[in-house]
């Protein structure tokens, strides 16, 4: 059932992309579903990749269906549409995995905080990337410009998002070496998952101290590997392995 649900999202998605289907509010609820099923399946909530992968997913639509309603922020949504679809069909593979016998509450905080962070840090690094492609528009072809997201708009969008992202993420980070120090006696460790994430907080860190009058392409660089550690750290990681329960 749960795969069925993922893969009826992933196809309202499709739908959506293709065809300009209205009704990809389903898709949310989809995953959502898969979700909840999930949690009373394994009886662990948050207590794995799959279960944050669907909550992330149907965020993420329901995100883009935030600004569904302007018309020049088409290219945004339909970003975060095709976002919410990779990580639905990625977090298929961690059906199953599960963290037994954690602290419930601190499986949520800690794994709450990490979803609330995907989620912001996702949508501020889109605005980021279709930022600077408006910016490169503006400077070649500056009569297309008007058919792309406003530069200020997606400007707007993309800081606050990214330092109340910022926050969610240093939450998620340091419950998770509070609870690292708990378990194992040593907050971090050469742990791939646990390196990744303190890799992806340390360059979101520098991405937070570049002034706005670095030149664009370099923060977006900066952005982009610091999302890229993120993604690693999340989809990658536990596939090698490491003192990580997931």
């Amino acid at each position: 059932m749960i795969p069925f649900l993922v893969g009826f999202g992933v196809l309202v998605i499709a739908g959506a992309l293709a065809f300009g289907f209205s009704a990809v509010g389903l898709a949310a609820l989809a995953f959502f579903l898969a979700f909840a099923l999930s949690a009373w399946e394994s009886g662990s909530l948050l207590g794995g990749p799959f279960q944050t992968g669907m909550l992330l997913a149907a965020g993420l639509v329901g995100f883009g269906r935030l600004y569904a309603w302007r018309p020049r922020m088409a290219a945004l949504v339909r970003a975060l549409y095709a976002a919410a679809a990779l990580v639905a069909l990625v977090s298929l593979h961690y059906l199953g995995r599960v963290a037994a016998g954690l602290p419930a509450w601190l499986l949520v905080l800690h794994g709450g905080s990490f979803l609330v962070a995907y989620a912001l840090l996702t949508v501020a690094y889109l605005a980021a990337v279709l930022g600077y492609l408006q910016h490169l528009a503006l400077k070649r072809t500056p009569w297309q410009a008007l058919k792309r997201p406003p530069l200020l708009v997606l400007a707007g969008l993309e800081l606050p998002y990214f330092r109340f992202g910022y926050l969610a993420y240093t939450v998620g980070l340091f419950t998770g070496m509070a609870w690292a120090f708990r378990v194992w006696g040593s907050p971090i460790s050469w742990d791939p998952k646990e390196v990744l994430t303190l890799l992806a907080w340390s360059l979101f860190t520098v991405r937070l101290l570049l002034p706005q009058t670095a030149g664009p392409g370099l923060r977006l660089l900066v952005w982009t590997l610091a999302f890229f550690a993120m993604a690693a750290a999340f989809f990658a990681a536990p596939l090698f392995g490491g003192r990580h329960p997931v």
